[in-house]
C-alpha cells in the first residue's frame, strides 16, 4: 500500500467523535502504538514516527493556541 492509499484509508475511517481537547489524549494512543510496534521498527524509522509524533503535537498545540485566543477575544 503507497502512503496516498493509507492517507485516503485515515481519511476515510470512522473513529468515535472526540473533543477538541483530546488532542493530547489522542497523541498518548499514538506513543503507545509506537511501544507496541517499536521492537519491530530499526532506529531509523522509529525516529521517524517520533518526528512525525512531534509534528503533530506541535501543530494541534498551536491551533489549541489559536483557539484559546479566538475564544479569550470574544
Amino acid at each position: 500500500m503507497n502512503s496516498d492509499e493509507y492517507l485516503a484509508k485515515m481519511i476515510l475511517r470512522s473513529t468515535p467523535p472526540r473533543h477538541f481537547g483530546d488532542w493530547a489524549d489522542i497523541l498518548n494512543e499514538y506513543a503507545f502504538c509506537l511501544e507496541k510496534c517499536s521492537g519491530k521498527l530499526d532506529a531509523e524509522e522509529l525516529d521517524r514516527l517520533l518526528d512525525v509524533g512531534a509534528m503533530f503535537y506541535r501543530t494541534l498545540a498551536r491551533a489549541e493556541a489559536y483557539r484559546e485566543e479566538i475564544i479569550k477575544d470574544t
